[in-house]
């Protein structure tokens, strides 16, 4: 089968807007045949060259990450997916090769050098989200824009992430995501929810202010009443707080005691 007619066929076969090299024709002759054979069909206007060494169809649109795919397979080098959305022609793509701009096909591609962590990153939507906030730094970087960025993620997901991401980014996500204490405990409501990492006898002497029976039921059965009590002993409380939640530890206190005495009977 003559070169051109073999090419014809190879980039019949390939989907709108793909971006192909020489070497993606290697199978329709000889380099130099097939060399000669892209460039009659460009000044006959059947194709286009969109960067150098790089072709696609004449009146296909193609996008910038194809672009940018098809410069990395040439160069052989590894590129992740755009950090941003295209933004006047031009796009942003990690690299683990040199930093630079190419112009092809009407955009412009800024490769980005980055470690082969932060390229893998690029590759899927959660990993660029991490990659952004992996940006901000852990001076900069606010437990606010954690819980924005990873509201509707699961304790699995920043896990599978877990070599890819420096260590302080992946402390600061799992606090950030890990149910609250006042959730773990079913408690009626979200004492600790300014500081996901409230220490318990602060927690404790929140419940203990509000003094709502069932919520210091639940503290007695998680912690035990002693360090309930010890807690409630050293805690500042009003007269009328201090007789409530002293009659409450003393109905726990007998209820728990009664249970006891059941279970050994």
């Amino acid at each position: 089968m003559p070169t051109t007619e073999a090419i014809h066929q190879a980039i019949s076969a390939m989907p709108d807007g793909a971006v192909f090299s020489a070497a993606d024709l290697r199978l329709a002759g000889t380099r130099a045949a097939i060399d000669q054979a892209l460039l009659r069909m460009m000044r006959a206007g059947l194709i286009v060259r969109v960067a150098r060494g790089l072709y696609a169809l004449a009146g296909q649109s193609v996008d910038a990450q194809t672009v940018a795919r098809a410069v990395a397979q040439k160069t052989g080098e590894r590129v992740g997916l755009a950090l941003n959305a295209e933004l006047n022609h031009e796009l942003v793509v990690p690299t683990s090769g040199l930093s630079r701009t190419v112009k092809a096909g009407g955009h412009t591609v800024v490769f980005r050098q980055m470690s082969q962590r932060k390229v893998q990153l690029s590759v899927t939507p959660k990993g660029r989200v991490l990659l952004a906030l992996w940006s901000r730094g852990v001076v900069n970087l606010t437990t606010t824009e954690i819980k924005q960025a990873t509201a509707d993620w699961l304790q699995g997901d920043v896990e599978s992430f877990a070599g890819l991401i420096p260590a302080w980014l992946y402390a600061a996500i799992q606090q950030s995501i890990a149910p609250h204490k006042s959730v773990k405990l079913g408690l009626s409501g979200p004492y600790d929810w300014s500081n996901p990492n409230m220490r318990d006898d602060v927690l404790i002497a929140k419940v203990l202010e509000k003094h709502k029976f069932d919520d210091v039921a639940r503290l007695c059965f998680y912690y035990g009443i002693p360090k309930v009590k010890r807690v409630f002993k050293r805690s500042q409380f009003g007269p009328m707080t201090r007789a409530c939640v002293t009659r409450m530890l003393g109905n726990i206190n007998k209820g728990l005691s009664a249970l006891e005495e059941q279970a050994s009977a």
